[in-house]
């Protein structure tokens, strides 16, 4: 064991007033939601929808032009809204929160505890053993998250492509010489914006937990995030024109003086309770080798869902947890499956398997590998590729983000250190392992456990 620093315990002080700080701040009204912020992105005039013209709106000769656009924005930015709202919401309420198991557990022989562990246990997987009835867990953690990919593309480097829509109004075939009931023509359907995205998307996330052992071998735990998410985006829109006549489509000025190029910045920040989670382990079987348990967990919808801090839906997940101890290396092994309810939620498959082992009497190396694999068809998708006809045949791709599964899968590596008061600190690093959803790059978490 070694003593504890002042500066660490300065650290842990300082961390729960800044969570009570932002939980009270989370009460008060914001300006706009982080919705709000991403739709901000998609609008170039001051008080109009996304993708609104105003140029072309400006001109007696063009102002039907105005709005032809916004049929594509509505379609592509509610898919990627929806996109962003469910893979942040459930990045949070889906991220690992901190083990129910102590770092010490104990069953009761001859009403004397008597350890049953000889590490301190995993940091974000779980083992079968029960704190022990009548003991407690309490702990903290910080976790900072920078998402840096959607799918494998990199948030800043986002491109979307709108198109014209379909324009077909009484006399069109006549004034177009051609068949307006045809995408493409008249020509100027071929006009398209193309869009870039940069994102700065954060969340940082607060989180308190405890155990108590309510009977020898079943344990109720309680996880209360406090989460903090910023997003600052810039956007870049471009009028591609495909005619050779008066331009028709402009962000500004005339079509003699057009202005085809646009860009937008939006920023925000929300601060609140994410959903809460209500976990209970059941230890059923115990040998010399093998350990098994259950767990059951319900997370509550107290995360706003316009701010993305939740999924605005009570989810379960249940759990099969196997683990051993062979002297001082302790393997463990969970598979579950989680329910999730909401239009844009998929159920998901999880298994963690890893394992801890003790270093020293005042030292555990925890190494996990915690995969989840989305189960059915994905519910937010992307608009298809367009085939435009008419004089030529063009292909439009809406989007460089990828259709791929949302497939979560992240290496866990931490360790754990017993102070002489008792107190563990908890390190961790999450290397994610795979490209699907919104990823970040590297996620640390700091942490305090207590155990008596």
């Amino acid at each position: 064991m070694f003593p504890i620093p002042r500066s660490l315990k300065r650290a842990a002080v300082r961390a729960v007033w800044v969570s009570v700080g932002l939980l009270a701040l989370s009460r008060e009204a914001t300006a706009q939601t982080m919705r709000e912020v991403l739709d901000g992105l998609f609008i170039f005039s001051e008080g109009s929808s996304p993708l609104f013209l105003s140029g072309s709106a400006g001109v007696p000769a063009t102002e039907v032009h105005g709005n032809h656009f916004i049929p594509a924005e509505s379609e592509a930015n509610g898919s990627l809204l929806g996109f962003f709202q469910n893979a942040i919401a459930s990045n949070i309420a889906a991220f690992p929160l901190s083990s129910t198991v102590a770092s010490q557990t104990f069953v009761f022989i001859g009403g004397v505890p008597s350890p049953t562990s000889t590490s301190f246990g995993p940091i974000f997987g779980e083992r079968a053993q029960t704190v022990g009835r009548g003991r407690f867990n309490v702990g903290m953690n910080y976790t900072r998250v920078d998402f840096r990919q959607i799918r494998g593309t990199n948030l800043s480097d986002v491109e979307l492509t709108f198109v014209h829509e379909n324009s077909n109004f009484p006399n069109c075939d006549v004034i177009f010489s051609g068949d307006c009931s045809q995408y493409g023509t008249p020509q100027f359907e071929h006009d398209l914006i193309e869009l870039g995205l940069d994102l700065d998307i954060t969340a940082e996330i607060y989180a308190f937990y405890a155990s108590l052992g309510i009977a020898n071998r079943v344990d109720l735990s309680f996880a209360i995030p406090v989460v903090h998410l910023g997003i600052d985006g810039r956007s870049e829109a471009r009028i591609i024109p495909t005619t050779g006549e008066e331009l028709l489509h402009l962000f500004a000025g005339t079509p003699e003086d057009p202005v085809l190029e646009a860009s937008s910045r939006s920023s925000g920040e929300a601060t609140g309770l994410g959903d809460l989670a209500v976990r209970l382990k059941a230890h059923f079987l115990s040998s010399d080798v093998l350990d098994m348990a259950v767990l059951g967990e319900v997370r509550a919808p107290t995360g706003r869902t316009d701010d993305f801090l939740g999924t605005g839906e009570t989810n379960l997940r249940g759990l099969l947890i196997a683990s051993g101890g062979f002297g001082d290396f302790s393997p463990h092994l969970n598979f579950g499956y989680q329910l999730r309810q909401g239009d844009l939620s998929q159920d998901a498959f999880e298994t963690v398997v890893g394992f801890d082992h003790r270093l020293a009497s005042w030292a555990t190396l925890a190494v996990d590998v915690l995969a989840m694999m989305k189960v059915g068809d994905d519910p937010v998708t992307f608009p298809e590729p367009v085939e435009i006809d008419g004089a030529y045949t063009a292909r439009v791709e809406p989007t460089n983000i990828r259709d791929m599964p949302d497939h979560i899968v992240d290496g866990s590596f931490g360790f754990k250190f017993r102070t002489q008061g008792g107190l563990v600190i908890v390190t961790n690093v999450l290397v994610p392992l795979n490209q699907g959803g919104l990823r970040p790059q590297l996620v640390p978490t700091f942490g305090l456990e207590y155990s008596r």
